[in-house]
């Protein structure tokens, strides 16, 4: 998945088929919003760290 997440820094993000289809600060709720939209599969969920966050 190659996309530009730096409007997410600091959210969750939730990703189905490659594709984000919801996002937010509360992960309950993103997650719900992605289980609306893709009900049959599993969606990932993820965090975008902060631009301060160092990734080894």
């Amino acid at each position: 998945m190659e996309t530009d997440l730096s409007k997410y820094i600091g959210e969750w993000i939730a990703i189905c088929h490659k594709e984000i289809i919801a996002h937010g600060k509360d992960v309950n709720k993103v997650f719900r919003e992605a289980k609306e939209k893709c009900p049959k599969e599993r969606p990932l969920l993820t965090r975008v760290p902060n631009k301060e966050a160092m990734i080894f």
